[in-house]
């Protein structure tokens, strides 16, 4: 557990230490806090009554105390105190959820694009849902922190700009960040959805507590989003975790990127779904040839897993190669990077989560040093809610979270 310092300024990270000590027991007492971060037992106090004060935090009830000594007032998030709304703009569809400190959902909405992918066009519908889960849950506007934008890369989460997605036509050099926060009033946090994922885990997901973790999420492509030692790992130019263009095959097929054998070319949904059409092409065998045989480009990659978890021979072949080459690319991650624990989420993995699942953990059962470590692979509960409840995460991690920037002097 990180630990705290007495220094005044950093005043504002020993807060949100203390914050996250309460939040992750669910009830801590101020010797226990005083304890796991260091600090001393008059810096606790001062914290938590300033806390107390502001309505963030509550005492509810007293717990044992060690050695048979006056019962410990337990501290607890006031889940009520704070609201945070999650955006997640795809290319054909925006979701919005409401959640409360706790992360407990309060309200949700999705709407299909139907066509309407113009920056916009969705900018105009997403403030809309906004407004609307604030109003149906019945939260005052001064309790909302803010919203947390979840999108497609690349984008640059500081100036707030998305710089053209593929797949996203029109969504060139647009200031998203701007456009939303002028339009809804509230403060916005912008991010890629694997980065949001990977947020949204650790706050109320498998990875709750979690300090070392990857979220390789899958959706339109496959990318990944890092923790380290409890921090957020970006890299040098902010663009750490795009596992999609780790090279496997030297021979495999050529890359958009310019290398051979990328992982997104054996995991993106765009690519099985064109391997199980090669093959129907080629007269195999399948469930699906009813639907490519009417109309090929009818065959989608929802027919394919759908095709996968009913048991296709043809369908799970597919994906378990596509699993197959995952793990593969996850013991090179892990081997590097040594994390506690793997989450799997996103839409690709819809249906057929526990395909990927399995072959995960056998590959990883192959890392070095294994009677030292051993890496734990879950598929996210959030399921494809996963990217906008770690869009209203991000707001929770920026205003509550502790964070090591600006510290490095001291």
């Amino acid at each position: 557990m990180r630990t705290g310092t007495n220094l005044l300024k950093v005043k504002d990270y020993n807060q949100r230490l203390v914050l996250e000590i309460i939040r992750l027991g669910d009830g801590a007492s101020r010797v226990e806090i005083a304890e796991r971060t260091g600090l001393t037992a008059q810096t606790v106090s001062n914290i938590v009554r300033r806390l107390l004060s502001e309505g963030v935090i509550e005492e509810v009830g007293k717990g044992r105390s060690r050695g048979g000594g006056k019962p410990r007032v337990l501290l607890r998030l006031r889940p009520g105190a704070g609201y945070a709304v999650g955006v997640q703009i795809d290319r054909d569809e925006v979701r919005v959820a409401l959640v409360d400190l706790a992360g407990r959902v309060v309200g949700r909405r999705r709407h299909p694009l139907a066509g309407r992918g113009g920056p916009e066009d969705v900018v105009k519908l997403a403030v809309g849902a906004v407004g609307a889960v604030i109003r149906e849950g019945g939260v005052e506007s001064g309790k909302v922190l803010g919203v947390g934008v979840a999108a497609p890369g690349p984008l640059d989460p500081d100036s707030g700009v998305v710089y053209g997605p593929p797949g996203m036509e029109g969504w060139e050099e647009v200031r998203l960040k701007e456009k939303i926060e002028a339009a809804c009033g509230y403060p916005v946090v912008l991010d890629n959805d694997a980065v949001a994922s990977a947020v949204g885990e650790r706050w109320i997901g498998a990875a709750r507590g979690v300090r070392d973790f990857l979220f390789v999420y899958a959706g339109w492509g496959i990318s990944a989003g890092i923790f380290v030692d409890g921090q957020l790992y970006r890299g040098r130019s902010g663009t750490a975790g795009e596992i999609g263009h780790i090279p496997l095959d030297p021979a495999g097929p050529v890359c958009g990127c310019g290398n051979r054998g990328c992982l997104v070319r054996y995991c993106s949904p765009r690519e099985i779904t064109d391997r199980v059409r090669r093959r129907l092409d080629a007269g195999e065998e399948s469930t699906l040839r009813g639907i490519h045989g009417r109309d090929p480009a009818a065959l989608d990659y929802e027919a394919v897993r759908r095709a996968a978890a009913a048991g296709d021979r043809l369908a799970l072949e597919e994906v378990g190669e596509s699993a197959r080459m995952l793990g593969r690319a996850l013991v090179g991650l892990a081997n590097t990077l040594d994390p506690e624990k793997v989450v799997l989420g996103g839409r690709a993995f819809g249906r057929v989560g526990e395909v990927y699942r399995r072959e995960a953990e056998e590959a990883l059962g192959r890392v070095l040093y294994p009677g030292r470590r051993q890496v734990g692979v879950e598929v996210s509960a959030s399921g494809e809610e996963a990217v906008a409840l770690g869009a209203a995460a991000l707001v929770l991690h920026d205003s509550y979270a502790p964070r090591m920037q600006g510290l490095e002097a001291l």
